[in-house]
């Protein structure tokens, strides 16, 4: 039986860009094919036994060739796979689907095209520039800048142009665009945006006129991906910019995971304009719970949760063997916000402690910092793991981008990212400034060889207050 095949559109980048459509293709395939200019945040929705395969392209060298993707994408999809293509932007705006779709028709292989939020629009729209306006533009131009000298470009009049030009991906051929354009009659005080990872933290925008922007590209050393704007509405962007005003805008901020739980402070800092990323993926291998210990549970006086994961995977067996909430002890405690709200989601309020006594079931998984002297009383619910499909995700996003700061959630995640570095032969990283959330955690990342707090990045990132809103 053949698979099916969805090519999606993953959006300019942030993460809120892309639509339901795409998110729950990504839930359901078996394998996701996807590109550089992808967000690679999106991917950690799919399935635990997803593939995954990278196929992105750089300026100065390729991954994978065209005709390999084509091959693999229908290699996959003759054995019965759900495959996503994953695609920057949306897929038929300078996507290639139509070579890709094409593929799989002539083998027969049935597929649907998911649109995505097109870079140009949304690059214009996050620079503060409307593509088109009542009074100054009724109409817009989507070009390729990959275009030679050697193309038809000056065969093309003023007139057939849109009042908005957007190029993509143009800045090596900027000055020859912008030179056809003035031979085409267009006035050199025509206004110019070109704007680089546009919708994320690391946006950057560049502005001047036809003759002027490449300088000004070169002066401030924009590179692809970027967007070129071209027309009078760039000149509404002194008045209309929102996202470089919001107040974590160009902030480089790495956060350190304990959990195989979504971050909370990622999609927080995120929210507020930085460029934030949360690693290492980690993935949840549970562990069997005998009925033995299940009744010991139902008999307890006191039960500790000392991981949120281990909420879900205790109640789980707790119902398949005919339990429910009323068979829980009666006290129920935890050892983190975190863990308290899962557990309020499921009804059960608890009482955040500090201190464990002996009296107590524990229910989680033992770390590090914390020796359990009475081993008998814990029940081991899973283990955390690196998710390896990840690997490569984590250590691209830890080279190709310049961070500031890491900030250390909890104790655990201060081993979890020295551990991933030590992996990932990455030694820069360890002489990052850190922040933290509570004293407890700042006294053990300074015992770990983190020597250098700054308090203004703390006070400034504002976690006491993220903090307060997770209670």
């Amino acid at each position: 039986m053949l698979g099916y095949v969805s090519f999606v559109g993953a959006g300019p980048g942030d993460l809120g860009l892309v639509t339901e459509k795409g998110i729950r293709c990504l839930r359901e395939a078996d394998v996701v094919l996807y590109d550089r200019l992808a967000n690679p945040r999106l991917l950690r929705v799919i399935k635990a036994d997803c593939q995954l395969i990278y196929c992105g392209k750089l300026p100065d060298r390729h991954m994978m060739r065209q005709d390999k993707i084509n091959e693999t994408i229908i290699e996959k999809a003759r054995i019965g796979k759900k495959v996503v293509r994953l695609k920057g932007g949306d897929p038929a705006v300078f996507g290639r689907v139509g070579e890709e779709a094409g593929a799989c028709q002539m083998e027969g292989i049935g597929y649907d095209i998911v649109p995505g939020i097109t870079s140009s629009i949304a690059a214009a729209s996050y620079a503060g520039i409307p593509v088109t306006h009542r009074d100054h533009s009724a109409s817009i131009t989507l070009r390729t800048g990959h275009s030679s000298e050697e193309t038809n470009e000056e065969n093309i009049t003023r007139y057939e142009h849109g009042d908005t030009i957007a190029y993509y991906m143009g800045v090596k051929n900027l000055d020859h665009h912008c030179q056809v354009l003035m031979r085409q009659g267009f006035s050199p005080e025509t206004k110019v945006a070109v704007i680089e990872w546009a919708t994320t933290g690391k946006q950057r925008t560049a502005e001047g006129t036809l003759p002027t922007i490449s300088n000004e590209v070169i002066k401030q050393q924009i590179k692809n991906p970027a967007m070129t704007i071209i027309g009078d509405v760039v000149g509404l962007r002194d008045q209309l910019k929102w996202f470089e005003k919001k107040s974590m805008f160009g902030k480089r901020i790495l956060i350190a995971k304990s959990s195989a739980e979504e971050s909370g402070l990622e999609r927080y800092f995120l929210d507020q304009g930085a460029e934030a990323y949360a690693f290492p993926t980690l993935k949840i291998a549970k562990k069997p719970i005998s009925i033995d210990w299940l009744a010991r549970i139902r008999a307890a006086d006191n039960l500790l949760f000392r991981a949120p994961e281990s909420v879900a995977i205790l109640f789980e067996a707790f119902c398949s063997e005919g339990y429910d909430l009323r068979d829980l002890p009666r006290e129920i405690y935890c050892l983190s916000e975190k863990t308290k709200r899962v557990l309020l989601n499921k009804g059960i309020l608890s009482e955040k402690i500090t201190r464990i006594t002996e009296d107590m079931i524990q229910v989680g998984y033992e770390t590090k910092q914390e020796s359990i002297e009475d081993e008998t009383n814990l029940l081991l619910t899973h283990s955390l793991k690196y998710d390896a499909r990840f690997t490569e995700i984590d250590q691209r996003m830890l080279h190709e981008e310049t961070w500031e700061t890491v900030i250390f959630p909890s104790k655990s995640s201060v081993d979890w990212f020295v551990k991933t570095l030590e992996n990932y032969g990455i030694e820069q990283l360890s002489q990052l400034s850190f922040a933290y959330i509570g004293e407890r955690v700042k006294e053990y990342a300074e015992k770990k060889g983190f020597q250098i707090v700054n308090e203004e990045v703390q006070q400034e990132l504002g976690l006491g207050k993220w903090k307060n809103t997770q209670r």
